[in-house]
């Protein structure tokens, strides 16, 4: 009888299934947090600058605890444990915001919660990228279920808007923590053998202080995270700002489910799109179409529902075009054995920028109202700006 060898262990039971079910578990959360979460701060009593800051502070947090979060998860047990140990006590820590009344206590306990929570996807990111890298897996189906399940969440969430009153979007979002609880006991356990070739196969840590010696790297950085973080005034005010125009919960399910949507259709048809357009090409084509969707917000509401929806689309080249842009300039400008260190970086400048971008979106929301969109077409411009400084590395 052979023994199996080491280097091909054998994939663990439905190891693609469990994965496709955590993901859409998880992403349920996004799904209902994302459109509903600053309109329950609203229903709350909070004000336009607080609701800013509520969403804004733990994304900073976050960005400086996931190094950590990721030391723990590396020499956690397995990947499994590391999850449940981020998802159970960030469910618990919700049920605190409840009673919790007034800006501090709400920012404490939703803050807290939402923190914690954000860490559980990196460890089961790591776990889907073993089983591609060890058991040849296909990294799209597993994800697939998030996407599905954000859009579901979406519609679902907003139909029962049309029910319920905006106090229960805090039991929807339960409801979502609690699943994605649940649905971290089902993820697969890497064997031993296999963690033990990935620890060998690792990079060194070494390699994020010559990533940050690389300056065209570092400009596209700073320039995709602009970009990114101009999108801060839609998450954190616009299903605010389509409540107050008189769309319910269902049309405003709708809009984010509609703007991922044209993501995924983007995302299907990025290995046809990439043969044909540079990465370069993608980046300047994401930054321009964000530039112009904040310069059209404030002009849509007479063109009704279609033309929100419409504008919506963009999100698949303002969002998608830039982050498949992104991650083809990083295979170019960084050698292989640095790209951890490079998504590293990539990660903690778009969190980084992302929460100030919402921290100021609150003033200004407060300020203008709806034009307070056209303040972030200038962002965008400015990413667009730093993108043309590194053409010639972008085209080398």
């Amino acid at each position: 009888m052979s023994v199996q060898s080491p280097a091909t262990p054998a994939v663990p039971p439905f190891y693609v299934q469990r994965m496709w079910l955590f993901f859409a578990g998880y992403f349920l959360f996004g799904g209902v947090a994302v459109p509903f979460f600053p309109v329950w701060l609203e229903t709350r009593g909070l004000s336009d600058v607080e609701i800013a800051q509520v969403i804004a502070i733990p994304m900073l947090v976050r960005v400086f605890l996931t190094p950590f979060a990721g030391m723990y998860a590396d020499r956690a047990p397995n990947r499994r444990f590391a999850v449940i140990t981020f998802t159970l006590p960030a469910a618990f820590v919700f049920l605190f915001a409840w009673p919790a009344e007034g800006f501090w206590p709400l920012l404490v306990t939703t803050g807290l919660a939402f923190t914690i929570w954000g860490l559980a996807l990196p460890p089961a990111e790591a776990l889907a990228l073993t089983g591609v890298r060890r058991f040849k897996l296909d990294y799209g189906r597993m994800r697939m279920g998030g996407s599905i399940a954000f859009i579901a969440a979406n519609l679902g969430a907003g139909a029962l808007l049309g029910i319920f009153t905006n106090e229960a979007i805090y039991f929807f979002i339960l409801f979502t923590m609690v699943t994605s609880v649940a649905v971290s006991f089902v993820l697969p356990v890497t064997p031993p053998d296999v963690r033990a070739l990935d620890d060998a196969a690792r990079p060194d840590t070494r390699p994020s202080r010559e990533v940050l010696g690389n300056v065209a790297f570092l400009t596209l950085m700073v320039a995709v995270s602009l970009v990114q973080a101009s999108h801060a005034m839609l998450y954190g005010f616009g299903s605010i700002e389509w409540t107050r125009l008189g769309y319910t919960g269902f049309d405003i399910g709708a809009f984010w489910a509609f703007s991922l949507a044209c993501e995924i259709t983007l995302f299907i048809f990025a290995k046809q799109l990439l043969g044909r357009f540079s990465a370069y090409a993608f980046l300047l084509i994401g930054a321009s179409a964000t530039i112009l969707r904040w310069a059209l917000f404030p002009f849509v509401p007479p063109l009704g529902f279609v033309g929100f929806a419409l504008l919506q689309c963009l999100h698949g080249l303002t969002f998608g075009a830039t982050y498949l842009g992104t991650q083809q300039m990083i295979a170019r400008l960084i050698p292989d054995r640095m790209t951890a260190s490079a998504q590293g970086i990539f990660a903690m400048a778009t969190g980084g920028l992302m929460a100030a971008g919402t921290s100021i979106a609150g003033p200004i929301y407060h300020a203008y109202g709806i034009d307070g969109f056209l303040f972030m077409a200038p962002v965008a411009g400015a990413g667009l700006l730093l993108l043309l400084s590194i053409r010639r590395y972008a085209r080398g």
